[in-house]
Order: C-alpha cells, then structure tokens, then sequence
C-alpha cells in the first residue's frame, strides 16, 4: 500500500466521527431532496385536478419545513467538514513545517523557494474545507435518483443513464488533461517565487552592480512560464466545465422532451414531465460540481502525495524517555567521512580528533579544503555518511535536538538574525530567559555598551534582514547570541570576517572565557592574528586532515616543511598570516596568499 494511502486511512480512523456526522448529513440531505420532485407531481397530479386549496397549502407548509431542516443539516455538513479541515491542517503543520525546514539539510539545495510542502498543506485545507468534498460524497446518490428515474419510466432512466455517462467521459478526460498540469504549475509556483526571492535578498547588489533589468528580465521568464501553465490549466478547467454545464441543461430538456412524449402517448401523467426534469437535474449536480472542482481536488490529491511521503522521510526524532547530562568531558570526532545532502561527493574524509574542556582549536586551510563541511557535522546540521561524532561518549543522535542545541554556541559565515529585538535574538528566542542571561552574554561578546547605545538598548527591533546593524554589530550580536547559555562547545566560521580591532579584541576574550569556565573552542579563521587564542591547531586540505595537535608543533612540523615558516615561541602576526598561508598553498605576504590563508 502506498504511503499517502496509508496516511489516508490514519486520518480516516482519527476523524471517524467527523466523518460519520457527514455521512449522517449528507444522507438526510439527499433524502431531502427528493421533497421538491415529490411535491411537484403532487401539486400536478392531484392540486390542479382537484383544485383543492388547503391541500396545496398544506403540501406547501410540509415542503417548507422540509427546507428547513435542509438548511440546518447542510450548516450540520459544512461546519463538520470545516470541523475535519482544520484539525488536519493542525496534525500536520508542525511535522509539514519540519520537512520544509529540514528538508534543505537532507535532500540538497531545493529547486524552489522550499515552501511547497507548505502550499501542499494549504491546498488540501481549501479542499477539504469548500465544496469539492461535497460534491465526492454525493457522487453515490446519483444511482439512487436514476433508480427513481427508471422507477417513473424506463425511457426516462435510460436517458438519465445516457447523460451520466457522457459526464463521466468529461471527468475522465479533465482528470487527465489537469493532473499533469497541476504538477507542472506547483513546480513553476515553486521556482518562480524562488527567483522572486532571491531577487529581494540581492536587491542592493544589485542597484550598486546594475543588474535590476537583467534580473527583472530572468524573473519575467519564471512569470512567462506560470501564466502559461495557469491559463493551460485555467483553460482546460473552464472549457470542460462549460461542456459540462452545457450538457447537463441539454439533458434536462431532453428528458423533458422525453417525458411529453409519454405523456403524448399516455404512459405518463404530466406531474412525471417536471419531476422527472428535476430529478435528472439533482442527479448529473454532483457530477457537474465534481467536474468544477476538480482542479482543486488534482491540486489537494497531488499535495497529499508529496506530504504524506514528505512526512514520512523527514520526521521529527521522538523524544527519548532517558536525558543525558551536560556535556563537560570530550568531543570525539571518529573517522567522519561528509557529503553534501544530496550529493555522493565527499568533501571531508576520514577525519579523526579529540578534543578536551579548555582546548581551543584553529582550523585553517585552503578554500573547499572542508572546514565548513567539518564544523557542520560536528554541530550535527549534516550527518555524516560514514564516521561518527561523540559527546562524553554519546552520539549526538542520543541527545534531544533542542537540548543539544543549548550545548553549543555557533557563530556562521553569515549571521542572520530573525524578526525580533535584539534581546530575543540573543536569547534565541527562550521564553524563560532572564535579563540577566542575556545581559551576560552581551557582555561576554563586548556588546553590552553598544546595545545600550541603539535608541531602545535590548529592545531594539531588527528586522530578519538586520539591515538597522552593520555587518560587524551583526557579526557580534551573533556571537552574543553564540554564548547565550555558556555553551559547552563554541564554534566561529570566521566569527571575525567583519570585525574592527575592537571587535577582535571582544572575540578573543570571549574565547579566553569559554576556555576559562571549562568549554572547548573550534574555530575557522580567516585573520591569522586569531591564532593567537588557540591551543591546537588543524590543517585540512583536499578534505582530509593533514595535520593535527599542540599549535606550536604543528607550526614546528610546518617550520621543517618550509624553513621560512617564523618559530610559534612568541608568534607575531605577520608570522601567524605566513604560516597560516603555507598551511593554505599560497606564499607569504602576497595578496594571493593572504586570500587563500583566509579561505
């Protein structure tokens, strides 16, 4: 059984009373409905001849409260499926917001802007929540009214008969021409808001490099190709839609046109003419609203596809009945070999270290050495294919994420910040931080005085671009955020790329004080002065590592590699920058040096 079948059957059993009070419902309503055929051939066959006016009023009163009740179990129908709509939409948004989210870490770059998963649900939520269901659950009745029809005359029924099955064929064939239609404009949707959005976030660049026309222009290309995919399937929709309409009313005439013709030849009375229209009009409704809803229903059938498989590959880890203590003894990294999501290229392989409380490491080397892939598997945003990373013994996968997340600080190459004050930026959003958390970690990154520079000090709103703070206040209230909490393990990809002298000076007494309290440090550097903090230094190149340990023996072993490598004793930074540049490939002193130390 497939896995969005499977779902299927999950959330039929969990909303089986939802469910059965539609059915309930529907069934009253459908019987309902044969009230205004019923007193039609009543008010012809036997008012009119008799010409007896309390019985039409009564027949009158008996159909209004039969409208009546109508209206409350159509509200019943409607506010259960609303009822089923939404609490789908609320089971599945936490685990669809996961898969969108995580969804980059595991699967590679996304074609699209990401939130397909996210349409998805929003498609199968205005599906369920509109008319197109109770078009579905109405589909079986239509047996019944051309088992009524044939009840009247056989000729009516075979007629009816006729006309359900040419509406049928016109499903078919709308079904086909908009299932793969549906597909192709989700994809479309999905890189055309990609562009759009990429286009925002390189808007400056753009003004500066004047690039907005040529962007514009490769955006109206994703434009082009949506209004081509929504009027293809727009069209297909409308044009069968209309076909349907059309047919069903031509049918209603013929089997009025049917229906004199018996009456003409005297096997049926005139009542059978009108209520035989009207019953043949009730019985080809369910299949006309089907076909009318019917790109909505491809479009919520596709998405529960791609949700249910969604789910089901990117789901949330449980949480584990036993928690482990702080981390506080080792981080063991074992043999580790990383490619990128999506992707069989290696771009770390078979790195081994250990590192202890109040180890700092520098890491260095070329550009796509794998210093970024290493810091990721470490911080467990990529899993290693082969190898694996261990706390105080423990896998990080025996940790609970949001636990295990408090453990570490990180600062990236770019830090974004979310929509928010600063304060909650460097509480990360806990809703139980304490000012005085905050305020210590602000201190810690050498931030404090400039916050309570900014107009409102912690309160200070920035938006998810952060664009009211320059590159290196961003870069610091990152590290600020980094040290929330004392972390056991802080790691900085190139934490000091923005940095003023100043800014360096805070960066490196925040890493004297993660060592100092007992944590361990591991840092990419791009700025040889940095390595002045470091205890151990890393080497990595083409994706392994080359070189490992006690800094000052490993720039010894670098020394007898290359003599004019300057002695570690009392490093200087000029002699930092050179070594860090041999360790890279690039010579000393040169821009092409410095650019690839600092890769």
């Amino acid at each position: 059984m497939s896995i969005d079948r499977q779902f299927l059957q999950l959330f039929t059993r969990r909303y089986r009373s939802g469910l059965i009070l539609v059915a309930i419902a529907s069934v009253m309503l459908n019987v309902l409905v044969f009230a205004g055929s019923a007193y039609m051939l009543l008010v012809y066959d036997s008012v009119l001849p008799s010409k007896s006016v309390p019985t039409l009023i009564g027949l009158f009163g008996m159909l209004l409260l039969i409208y009546a009740f109508q209206s409350v179990f159509e509200a019943i129908r409607a506010e259960a499926l609303l009822g089923i709509a939404n609490g789908v939409h609320d089971d599945l948004f936490e685990a669809v917001h996961y898969a969108t989210v995580t969804r980059p870490l595991r699967a590679g770059a996304d074609k699209g802007d990401g939130l397909q998963f996210t349409r998805d649900l929003d498609s199968v939520h205005t599906f369920l929540a509109g008319q197109g269901p109770v078009a579905l659950i109405d589909l079986p009745w239509v047996i019944m009214f051309l088992i009524v029809l044939f009840a009247l005359h056989w000729w009516l029924g075979l007629t009816a008969l006729a006309g359900v099955f040419v509406m049928a064929a016109i499903a078919i064939i709308s079904n086909r021409r908009t299932q793969a239609g549906s597909r192709e404009l989700a994809n479309i949707t999905g890189r055309r808001s990609a562009a759009a959005l990429s286009e925002i976030r390189f808007a400056e660049s753009a003004l500066a490099m004047g690039m907005q026309e040529r962007l514009v222009a490769r955006t109206a290309g994703w434009e082009t190709n949506f209004i081509e995919a929504q009027s293809y399937l727009s069209r297909t929709v409308s044009r069968l839609g209309g076909a349907s309409k059309a047919f069903r009313m031509l049918l209603q005439s013929l089997i009025l046109s049917v229906g004199a013709l018996l009456v003409i030849d005297g096997q049926a009375s005139g009542g059978v003419i009108l209520a035989s229209s009207v019953l043949s009009g009730r019985a080809l409704a369910p299949v006309d609203q089907a076909i009318a809803n019917w790109k909505g229903l491809v479009a919520a059938r596709n998405g529960w596809g791609r949700i249910a498989q969604a789910v089901s590959t990117f789901r949330k880890p449980q949480a584990r009945g036993v928690t482990l203590e702080r981390p506080s003894a080792e981080l063991s990294i074992r043999d580790i070999w990383v490619a990128p999501p999506g992707t069989q290229r290696f771009t770390l392989s078979g790195v081994s270290l250990t590192l202890t409380p109040g180890q700092v490491l520098a890491v260095i080397g070329p550009s796509a050495a794998g210093k970024t892939t290493l810091v990721r598997a470490i911080l467990g945003i990529w899993k290693p294919n082969r190898g694996e990373v261990r706390l105080d013994g423990a896998t990080l996968d025996q940790w609970e994420p949001e636990t295990l997340g408090s453990y570490f600080g990180y600062v990236p190459q770019t830090v974004d910040l979310v929509d928010g004050t600063i304060g909650q930026n460097i509480a990360r959003f806990d809703p139980e931080a304490t000012s005085d958390a905050i305020m210590a970690a602000a201190k810690a990154a050498g931030m404090h005085e400039v916050i309570l520079a900014l107009p409102d000090g912690y309160e200070t709103p920035v938006s998810a671009g952060a664009v009211e703070l320059s590159a290196g206040q961003r870069q610091r209230v990152g590290l600020a955020r980094a040290l929330y909490g004392d972390p056991f393990l802080l790691v900085l990809d190139e934490a000091n790329s923005n940095l003023d002298a100043a800014g360096d000076a805070a960066l490196a007494n925040a890493v004297a004080g993660v060592r100092a309290r007992g944590g361990i440090v591991i840092m990419i550097t791009h700025r040889p002065a940095t390595l002045g903090p470091s205890t151990h230094l890393a080497v990595i190149n083409g994706g392994r590592l080359s070189d490992f340990g006690p800094r000052d023996e490993v720039m010894q072993r670098m020394q007898a590699q290359n003599p004019q490598v300057q002695p570690p004793n009392t490093p200087t930074a000029q002699a930092q920058a050179e070594a860090a540049a041999r360790a890279a490939g690039g010579k000393p002193g040169t821009p092409q040096g410095n650019r690839e130390a600092n890769a």
